[in-house]
């Protein structure tokens, strides 16, 4: 029972860090880090940014006020003798991952205490969306939020 106590505090104290660390961006945070950015937008997409959607003919910088930057490194491409760039954004959804342990334990009243199979969680990504640029404007975008 210490043990768990050790380690859950131990997590718990690793994961305030880290979400402490992170900073979650929105539309309205990157509009108001980027006013000259958004100002640039026609009506319509800033309505659009606010709202943290976006269309076909945005700019590239309407899709980052929106969604952010992509999660990889802009995919490079060439269709029909047009190049293209792809951004790809992920979520990241929990996975119950089961693992054998191999640690100390004993052997105690005729049963082995210790080691053994353990369950844990591990954030997977999974793609969520993509969106294709062909000179600075979208041409086509799927989401799966």
């Amino acid at each position: 029972m210490r043990d768990f106590r050790r380690s859950l505090s131990l997590f718990l104290c690793a994961a305030s860090f880290i979400l402490g660390s992170c900073q979650t961006l929105t539309p309205q945070t990157r509009i108001e880090q980027n006013p000259v950015m958004f100002g640039m937008l026609s009506p319509e997409h800033k309505l659009m940014v606010q709202q943290g959607r976006i269309c076909e003919g945005m700019t590239r910088d309407a899709v980052y006020l929106s969604w952010g930057n992509p999660n990889t490194e802009p995919v490079i491409g060439q269709q029909d003798g047009k190049a293209y760039e792809k951004w790809v954004y992920y979520v990241y959804k929990p996975v119950m991952v089961d693992s054998i342990g191999f640690g100390a334990g004993c052997w105690h009243h005729g049963a082995w205490h210790g080691g053994g199979m353990s369950t844990s969680t591990a954030m997977v990504p999974q793609e969520a969306a993509w969106v294709i640029f062909q000179n600075n404007i979208v041409t086509a975008w799927e989401s799966r939020k």
